[in-house]
C-alpha cells in the first residue's frame, strides 16, 4: 500500500499514476491535508507499507510539476530504476509539445532552421523539465512537429469531426474491452440499428450544416462486418445527411479480413472513403487462432491486395507488440511480411490486458484454479524501438501516438505507447484531433462519446450514448436529446 497526504485533491491522479508505474502490484491511496489553506506552507507526506518514505513541507505556489518531479526522484531511489516517460502521466505525450510549438505563432513556420531550432528547444524541456528520456523525448517532438504542420490552417473553432459507431465483429478477439457484438448473435438488429443511427445523423448532419466537417471516421468493432446491401445503406446515409463534400479525409475500418468482400470494398470506393484500415494484428496464424480471430494470414493479403486493384492509395495496418506466445523472432517476421505488402501507415500498439476484456476475465478464472497470470514480455520496450527503427528507415514517419490506461496485471511494462507511423501524406487527421482534443467530436451510434471543445474557455466535456445496441435502438431520442441538452444541437 502506497498512501500520500497532500494538500489538494487536484493531485490524486498524478500521484496514483506515479505510483503505479512505478509499483504497479501496490494499491494507492491520496489523503488530502485538512487546515493548510490558512498557512505559507503545505505538507507532502508519502508512506509505503507503513514506512515513511518522503515528509516534507512544500512552499504555497509549489507547483504540480514540481510535486511530481520530488515524488518520481524518491520513487526512483527507491526502486532502482527511470521511466522512460519521466513525469508525464497523461496518455497524450505529445501533447505538451503541439501547444509549445502551437504557441510560437507564424515564427514556426518562417523556415526549416526556426522549426529545428524550436523543436530542439521544445525537446530540451521534455528532457529536463519533464524527465523523458532522450529516444521518447525526440519521439514525442517529431510526431508534435508532423501533427502542427498537417493541422495548421484548419480553423478549430469552425471545424468539427464525426465518428460512426459500426459495433459488430465477425468475432469477440480475446484482448478486446470495447462494446462490440457478434454479429452473429445481433444480425436482427442491425437494419433497426442503422435505422436509429440514420436518425441521430440527420439531425446532426441539420444542426452542423453551416460548420466545417473536416473528417469522419467510421470504427467501431468492424464495420465491414454488417452485409453489402447494410454497408450500401450507411454510405448513402452519410450522404444524405452529412456534409461530405466539406470533408477533408474520410475513414472507414475494415478491420478483419474476414468481414471484407470485394463488393463491399467497391461500395466504400463509391462513397468516396478516402482510408481504410485492413489489420492484421500479426502474421502469425497460430496467433490469431489463439485470440479468436476466424481468418488467415493469406486472407490479410489477399484482402490488402484487392483493396489496392480497386483503387485504395491509403491503407493501414495495426499490429501488436506482445501477444500472448509470440517471441522476438514472431514480431520481426510479421514486420518483414507487412513490408512486403508496403501498406501507407502502420500503427504499432502494445497488449493491454484491460479488465473488461476476455483474456482477463479467463485470466482471473485461471488464477483462482492456481494459475499465474498471463506474463507480459519483458521485451516489449525493445521490439516497440525495433519497430519504430525498422519503419522509420523504410519512409514512415510517426505522427500520432498514445498511452495504455486502465490496465489489468502487475507488470511493471506500464504506459507504453501506441504509435501510428505514415508515409508523407497518408496520414490521419482525425486521429489528431481526437487525440490533441482541438476540435469537437460528435460521436454517432452506440457507445459513442462526443467530445465538445470550448477553445475560448480551454475545456472539453463529453456526452455519452449508451453501449447497448437495444437501449440505443430504442432510446434514440434520448440519445439526441442528450447532445440537444448538451448545447450541441442548438
Amino acid at each position: 500500500m502506497i498512501q500520500f497526504t497532500i494538500k489538494s485533491n487536484e493531485f490524486s491522479y498524478d500521484m496514483r499514476a506515479l505510483a503505479q508505474s512505478f509499483f504497479p502490484e501496490k494499491t494507492c491511496q491520496v489523503m488530502q491535508q485538512e487546515g493548510w489553506q490558512n498557512k505559507r506552507t503545505y505538507p507532502l507526506r508519502c508512506e509505503m507499507d507503513d514506512r515513511l518514505i518522503l515528509d516534507t513541507e512544500l512552499p504555497e505556489g509549489y507547483t504540480k510539476d514540481s510535486v511530481k518531479r520530488l515524488v518520481y526522484q524518491k520513487f526512483c531511489e527507491l526502486s532502482g530504476r527511470e521511466l522512460p516517460w519521466g513525469i508525464l502521466t497523461g496518455i497524450r505525450p505529445a501533447k505538451i509539445p503541439l501547444r509549445m510549438m502551437m504557441a510560437e505563432g507564424g515564427t514556426f513556420f518562417e523556415s526549416d532552421c526556426a522549426q529545428q531550432e524550436i523543436c530542439e528547444r521544445v525537446k530540451r524541456c521534455l528532457v529536463t523539465d519533464y524527465l523523458v528520456d532522450e529516444r521518447k523525448a525526440k519521439l514525442a517532438v517529431d510526431v508534435a512537429q508532423k501533427e502542427h504542420e498537417l493541422i495548421h490552417g484548419f480553423n478549430h473553432r469552425a471545424g468539427y469531426n464525426i465518428y460512426i459507431g459500426i459495433p459488430f465483429c465477425p468475432s469477440i478477439c480475446q484482448y478486446c474491452s470495447f462494446s462490440s457484438y457478434d454479429i452473429a448473435r445481433f444480425e436482427n438488429q442491425v437494419d433497426d440499428y442503422l435505422g436509429a443511427l440514420q436518425k441521430e445523423m440527420e439531425v446532426v448532419g441539420r444542426h452542423y450544416a453551416n460548420r466545417e466537417l473536416h473528417t469522419i471516421y467510421v470504427g467501431g468493432g468492424t464495420p465491414t462486418a454488417i452485409n453489402e446491401s447494410q454497408l450500401e445503406r450507411l454510405m448513402e446515409s452519410i450522404h444524405r445527411f452529412l456534409p461530405m463534400e466539406k470533408a477533408a479525409e474520410f475513414t472507414v475500418e475494415a478491420g478483419r479480413p474476414d468481414s471484407i468482400t470485394e463488393e463491399k470494398l467497391r461500395i466504400l470506393k463509391r462513397a468516396g472513403v478516402t482510408r481504410i484500415s485492413v489489420n492484421p494484428q500479426t502474421m502469425k496464424q497460430h496467433t490469431l487462432a489463439l485470440l479468436g480471430r476466424k481468418h488467415t494470414v493469406e486472407q490479410i493479403r489477399n484482402c490488402f491486395y484487392q483493396a489496392r486493384e480497386i483503387g485504395f492509395d491509403n491503407i493501414n495496418m495495426d499490429l501488436i507488440v506482445g501477444l500472448p506466445e509470440e517471441t522476438e523472432e514472431d514480431f520481426y517476421e510479421t514486420l518483414r511480411q507487412v513490408d512486403e505488402m508496403s501498406p501507407d501507415s502502420v500503427t504499432v500498439h502494445t497488449l493491454v490486458i484491460k479488465r473488461a476484456s476476455r483474456m482477463r476475465r479467463e485470466q482471473m478464472e485461471e488464477m483462482e484454479k492456481g494459475g499465474e497470470l498471463l506474463s507480459e514480455d519483458l521485451l516489449i520496450p525493445k521490439l516497440q524501438n525495433a519497430a519504430e527503427d525498422f519503419l522509420r528507415e523504410r519512409g514512415y514517419q510517426p505522427y500520432y501516438m498514445y498511452r495504455q490506461k486502465n490496465k489489468a496485471g502487475t507488470t511493471r511494462n506500464t504506459n507504453q505507447e501506441n504509435v501510428a507511423y505514415a508515409r508523407p501524406g497518408k496520414e490521419c487527421l482525425y486521429n489528431i484531433f481526437i487525440m490533441e482534443e482541438l476540435e469537437t467530436i460528435l460521436a454517432l451510434g452506440s457507445g459513442g462519446s462526443t467530445k465538445v471543445v470550448y477553445p475560448d474557455e480551454n475545456r472539453m466535456e463529453r456526452i455519452e450514448n449508451v453501449k447497448s445496441v437495444h437501449d440505443y435502438i430504442t432510446r434514440i431520442d434520448e440519445m439526441i436529446a442528450r447532445k440537444q441538452n448538451g448545447g450541441l444541437l442548438g
